[in-house]
């Protein structure tokens, strides 16, 4: 009879195999030492130094959305994170781990671990589309505090085109505090769903040498929130219309167009939490402005999928690589015309 592995020793054998699984994956990326740097397989970014994985430690880390504070941020978290992009839906750790040992020739007959039936783990996400239910109730949202004080409206921003009313319209400003874990950085708040409470803040780096270029505060869930909502929710429903955009700077410069309801998905892909939301808004049509890139490209189909049964999507076209880089005039020039009436 073979001998059983335990948990810890699975995980140290798919670690000393990352390379293998990665190329499995179709993960371009590079190794130097002990730390292997790619673009995250994640998320599907497009900065080559976002992500990082140390094979001495056998942990990762996304640098640019923090998608591993999404998943576990040890090797299966790492496969269940990029199976469920390749696979437009949440894949369990059962799932992930089934695969790896497939992939490496190992018999999961020899793995001491107690996994979890299809309907256990479909159990578990109801219970967690349960609990989300009572955040959406405002009951469960903890409000957050940062160590600085902040000055409105953010310098950093205004240099970088936005008008000074819409910053101060969705309270962004800057970092004076030389002790902060946010030195250096514009501050962006995250709202619950109601606007009641600040559930987290971003840290935008001011600086091109700071990493990450995003910082959020420990814990928030980005995938149980949509950006703006409370602000959108009214002209939305008004509208039966939500725009939906990956960023908060595309929320902001659809905002300096005119358009009220626009949030962000804090990414390019739709959450099960957030499709629970969009589902629960009351409206009827999704106007879908994701980068014009490959990533943004396939992230319009994968929500053409996902939300086609249920709403009227709409991907309108665009003359820049994402709205934050169009001008009021082009925005109001490409985008709206074909729009009216819907914001």
């Amino acid at each position: 009879m073979s001998k059983k592995m335990d948990l810890k020793k699975i995980k140290n054998l798919l670690g000393n195999n990352i390379e293998v699984l990665l190329s499995e994956l179709d993960v371009d990326f590079e190794k130097n030492g002990e730390n292997i740097t790619c673009a995250c397989p994640v998320h599907g970014g497009d900065n080559a130094n976002g992500f990082s994985y140390s094979t001495h430690k056998n942990i990762w880390s996304c640098w640019s959305r923090r998608c591993q504070d999404d998943f576990s941020n040890d090797v299966i978290g790492l496969i269940q994170g990029i199976l469920s992009r390749e696979e437009e839906e949440d894949v369990g750790f059962s799932k992930a781990l089934t695969w790896a040992c497939k992939t490496l020739n190992i018999d999961n007959n020899s793995i001491n671990v107690e996994k979890k039936t299809e309907e256990e783990e479909d159990d578990g996400f109801v219970k967690m589309v349960n609990m989300f239910s009572k955040k959406i109730e405002g009951k469960d949202d903890i409000h957050v505090t940062i160590d600085c004080d902040v000055s409105h409206p953010s310098k950093y921003f205004y240099q970088r085109g936005f008008e000074d009313d819409t910053l101060l319209h969705f309270e962004i400003g800057d970092c004076n505090q030389k002790k902060s874990s946010m030195v250096q950085r514009a501050i962006i708040p995250i709202h619950n769903l109601d606007g009641d409470k600040v559930v987290a803040y971003i840290g935008r780096s001011t600086k091109d040498y700071i990493n990450p270029k995003f910082l959020f505060t420990r814990g928030f869930n980005k995938r149980q929130y949509l950006y703006n909502y409370h602000r959108a929710i009214d002209k939305a429903q008004e509208t039966s219309t939500l725009f939906l955009t990956e960023g908060q700077g595309d929320v902001w410069k659809l905002y300096e167009a005119g358009v009220k309801n626009a949030v962000g998905i804090f990414g390019k892909s739709i959450s099960p939490e957030q499709k629970k939301i969009l589902e629960s808004s009351g409206v009827t049509r999704l106007i879908v402005l994701t980068d014009n890139d490959q990533a943004g490209r396939e992230s319009k189909m994968q929500i053409q999928r996902q939300m086609s049964r249920m709403f009227k999507v709409i991907f309108p076209r665009m003359s820049r690589k994402d709205v934050g880089d169009m001008t009021t005039a082009q925005i109001k020039d490409t985008i709206l015309p074909e729009l009216k009436g819907m914001y």
